[in-house]
């Protein structure tokens, strides 16, 4: 008994331990943050569900990210049936393999992130939260803002490219000496 319920908390510590890869994995899969958190909770009823099946020792990440591919080609499917967006589940598979070779350096890139989004005008800052972190259109911000959908548009490319290499050089190892 003793056994079970040491194998139980090891679980549950390892479940809660993935729960902000494992969001950001399935949000990368499927790019809905609604979505993403919906596919969440079944993946997590469903690792409960298989908790018996996994063996300690092993990737337990690795483990919960493959029942997240699974799960979110499921909920793909489904979409298919509204036509609002669709993959290919062989491009699915590809980010799946390519996310889940890269897990463990998401802690570091967040870090990163949140380094380089310190560094933004306070213009630029409010487009990105605008349109990451809200659900209002670029339409709607063009127009409080009296610039275009364009500008904004190019301004977000910009942006993004502009973080990209920021978020690099941090991970990278300065060479000078």
């Amino acid at each position: 008994m003793a056994d079970e319920n040491d194998n139980t908390e090891e679980f549950v510590q390892e479940l809660t331990r993935c729960q902000s890869d494992l969001f950001f994995f399935i949000r990368a899969l499927c790019g809905d943050p609604h979505a993403a958190a919906d596919v969440r909770q079944a993946v997590n009823v469903i690792l409960w569900r298989k908790r018996e099946k996994f063996q300690p020792g092993t990737s337990f990440k690795s483990w919960a990210f493959r029942i997240a591919q699974l799960e979110v080609k499921t909920h793909l499917r489904k979409q298919r049936k509204d036509r609002s967006m669709q993959f290919d589940p062989e491009l699915i598979a590809c980010f799946a393999t390519e996310l889940a070779a890269t897990v463990d350096e998401l802690p570091e890139r967040r870090m990163a992130l949140a380094n380089c989004l310190k560094k933004l005008t306070r213009k630029d800052d409010e487009l990105i939260r605008h349109r990451y972190w809200s659900s209002g259109s670029l339409e709607k911000l063009a127009h409080a803002t009296d610039r275009s959908v364009g500008t904004l548009k190019a301004r977000l490319f910009q942006l993004r490219s502009s973080l990209r290499r920021c978020i690099q050089n941090q991970l990278t190892p300065s060479t000078d000496s």
